[in-house]
């Protein structure tokens, strides 16, 4: 049996950790722009207050272009290229497919940068290339050695958010 090193080990965790919360941020940031239109233009605000993170914002173009690449630790874009960082760590433990998944999505946000404003169904093609790489993990790595890392880091990351957002362990634990 072939073991994982502690590093190793660690940056699959992180991995999967920034892959979820890119995963859940693109979503309530999806779900924020639709509020921010149509119900509350403070709403934006409010949602990364809860994460210790002051966001002033004039449009709600500008809230998404904010959420996606202005935020310097909070952004999709830091998410993403932190998960691809450690994806490159791990190269060697992940399927192929996966990695390249991973490496898409980077290049994706790094090519979005030169053209802006970017939109709502760009963001949302982001949802379809986080749920092809979980998928590659599901098909790829069946029983294999790494995925209880990968998970911990999910369901880690899962927790800590509900816990930021609605400020309930009992949402965490019922998640």
């Amino acid at each position: 049996m072939i073991l994982i090193s502690p590093q190793t080990a660690e940056n699959l965790y992180w991995m999967g950790r920034y892959i979820q919360r890119a995963e859940t941020m693109t979503r309530l940031v999806i779900q924020t722009f639709d509020k921010i239109l149509d119900i509350d233009p403070n709403e934006g605000t409010r949602l990364y207050a809860k994460m210790g993170v002051e966001l002033i914002y004039k449009t709600p173009q500008e809230f998404l272009q904010k959420s996606i690449f202005g935020l310097e630790y909070a952004s999709l874009i830091y998410t993403i290229d932190n998960a691809r960082e450690n994806a490159i760590l791990t190269r060697s433990h992940l399927p192929n497919r996966m990695f390249s998944r991973i490496n898409a999505l980077y290049l994706k946000y790094q090519n979005a940068k030169q053209i802006s404003p970017v939109s709502i169904f760009w963001l949302e093609s982001t949802l379809q290339e986080l749920d092809a790489i979980w998928g590659n993990l599901e098909l790829s790595l069946v029983e294999a050695k790494e995925i209880p890392f990968i998970e911990f880091g999910r369901i880690t990351e899962r927790m800590d958010l509900n816990v930021r957002l609605y400020n309930s362990m009992e949402a965490a634990l019922f998640d």
